[in-house]
């Protein structure tokens, strides 16, 4: 560590950041995360909660500087990355970095979209903002390690305020100076309350857009000559100390690799839309159900080996777990999650709605599923799974994943990600209309305006 506090050496990086600095492989994941976050968006667009936001959002008023995806209206830049953002996450659809437990593109993507609309900024722009957005909440959310999660704190809501104020402020011009008093400013906006587990709430849908609105805010007040603490992070009352102090924090991760080790390399794409940490889990549970032809009425019980940090978001309490209350507390369910791709073969969108989490043979397999504690597994460095099933006839089957599908270890193919956009975004749009917003996406760096990629998520 040098004098420079963390906030002034992240303020200095994503300033300083350009797009001709990108290595081609950063530059190219850059614009694929984007329309796999966009395509997530909008596929939230027709749920109760959006209509929600969006009703208060156009209620606010003001100027018509950015697009709210999937519908005819144009908000301010505030409103729009709010809105946009918790869309991202509606179905829990959207990408995540492993070691820093964070939902990275939730935040970044609407937040550089509704700013780079409101300026009409170049593609180049965007993208390099977008990078730097990436490389600052991982780096956050990597020096806590488990820690904001102890606490009782979504890494993805305390985080995501920093990487908006880095987006914004380096679309809107700040000077490093300026960007590391916009990241003291975003730290008293920085939040996300787990609480949501205990019922399923609505509340963690819209963490990752609270966090862009908080970016917008922060920037443009720093802009203007707001001031914040230099040491939001590591000072006495920073976020470490505050939000993770369980866990003693890794300050020096913050900060170590900027511009060399590329952690937007590291996110993972979501094959599934619920908790990042079952996906492995389903994905053993699919290849037991192809290579044995297994059939629900023929598994006598299931055994899960999950990480310590994964028992309260995933498996406890028992009784709420092996029965969620309503759609949303289903995707926080290891059991629902394992149980509905053993029933059906698949889960999207659909198997997780409140049509479907009343399935019969999906919840009598919930109650024959149990957890035990091992933390042999390389969590949070990855994400694993490990799955024991015994069937009636007596057979005791396994499978076991140590990185998810979709991580850079185990990966999506370009195909697979054009495959989920397409199915995402074409909930909310004409087929003819998502081709284009992937051909213009994939070269956005030919942009000169980002209103002509924008003006493609009008409904």
């Amino acid at each position: 560590m040098t004098d420079a506090t963390i906030s002034e050496t992240l303020a200095r990086f994503a300033a300083g950041l350009s797009y001709a600095e990108l290595p081609a492989e950063v530059a190219k994941i850059a614009k694929l995360r984007l329309l796999d976050t966009v395509g997530v968006c909008l596929a939230s667009c027709d749920m109760a909660y959006a209509q929600a936001i969006l009703d208060f959002a156009v209620e606010q008023g003001g100027p018509a500087e950015a697009v709210a995806y999937g519908s005819a209206h144009r908000l301010p830049a505030s409103w729009a990355a709010l809105y946009n953002g918790s869309l991202a996450h509606g179905n829990d659809y959207d990408d995540t970095h492993s070691k820093s437990i964070v939902h990275v593109g939730g935040a970044v993507m609407p937040t550089a979209l509704a700013v780079a609309d409101r300026l009409g900024r170049d593609g180049r722009s965007l993208l390099a903002a977008v990078v730097a957005g990436y490389e600052v909440a991982t780096r956050i959310g990597m020096a806590a390690s488990k820690g904001f999660h102890a606490q009782g704190f979504h890494p993805t809501g305390v985080c995501g305020a920093f990487s908006a104020t880095a987006v914004a402020g380096k679309l809107l011009g700040a000077t490093p100076e300026q960007l590391a008093h916009g990241f003291g400013i975003a730290g008293s906006q920085a939040a996300g309350s787990m609480e949501f587990l205990a019922e399923g709430a609505w509340t963690k849908r819209m963490h990752p857009g609270w966090a862009a609105h908080a970016g917008v805010v922060a920037a443009g007040l720093a802009r203007r000559g707001y001031t914040g603490p230099r040491r939001i992070f590591e000072g006495r009352y920073g976020i470490y100390n505050l939000y993770s102090n369980t866990v003693k924090p890794e300050l020096r991760r913050a900060v170590a690799g900027l511009g060399e080790e590329w952690e937007i390399l590291n996110t993972d794409y979501k094959p599934y839309p619920c908790g990042h940490i079952s996906h492995p889990y389903m994905d053993c549970a699919l290849n037991l159900r192809r290579d044995y032809g297994l059939k629900p009425d023929g598994i006598a019980s299931i055994e899960l080996r999950v990480p310590t940090a994964a028992v309260a978001i995933l498996c406890e309490p028992v009784a709420d777990k092996r029965r969620p209350q309503n759609s949303y507390a289903a995707r926080f369910s290891l059991p629902y999650a394992v149980g509905a791709v053993l029933v059906w073969g698949k889960a999207g969108i659909e198997e997780f709605s409140d049509a479907r989490i009343r399935d019969r043979d999906v919840l009598a397999l919930c109650e024959r599923t149990t957890y035990v504690v091992d933390d042999s597994l390389p969590f949070p460095r990855s994400f694993p799974g490990w799955i024991f099933i015994t069937l009636k006839d007596g057979r005791r089957l396994e499978a076991r994943m140590d990185a998810s599908r979709g991580s850079r270890e185990n990966p999506m193919t370009d195909d697979d990600v054009l495959e989920k956009f397409e199915a995402n975004a074409r909930r909310a749009l004409p087929a003819a209309q998502v081709q284009r917003l992937w051909d213009e996406g994939l070269n956005l760096e030919k942009t000169a305006d980002i209103r002509q990629f924008t003006q493609l998520l009008v409904h």
